[in-house]
This record gives structure tokens, C-alpha cells and sequence, in this order.
């Protein structure tokens, strides 16, 4: 008993945690998917311009 309780009383703090680490994941793949975007992007004019 003594030990499920000590594992229940751990949680909190690693829960806590976890949307602040998903939130920085999301923008840091927001920013590198923008990032890729800009560049296909000036890919895209440069190879337009030969049509």
C-alpha cells in the first residue's frame, strides 16, 4: 500500500510537466515546417520562371 501511494504522490509533478514539453515540440515543428515551407516556396518561383 505504502508504495502505490508514493507513486500517486509522484505523478502530479511529471504531469504538470508534460504540456509545457508538448507545447515547446509544438512550436518548434511549427517554426521547422515554416522554415521548409519558405523554402519550397523560393524554390517553386525560381523554377516557375522557366515556364
Amino acid at each position: 500500500m505504502a508504495h502505490s501511494n508514493s507513486v500517486q504522490f509522484q505523478q502530479p509533478s511529471a504531469i504538470s510537466f508534460k504540456p509545457f514539453l508538448a507545447i515547446k515540440d509544438f512550436f518548434v515543428l511549427l517554426a521547422t515546417a515554416f522554415s521548409e515551407a519558405k523554402v519550397m516556396e523560393q524554390k517553386s518561383r525560381r523554377t516557375s520562371g522557366n515556364w
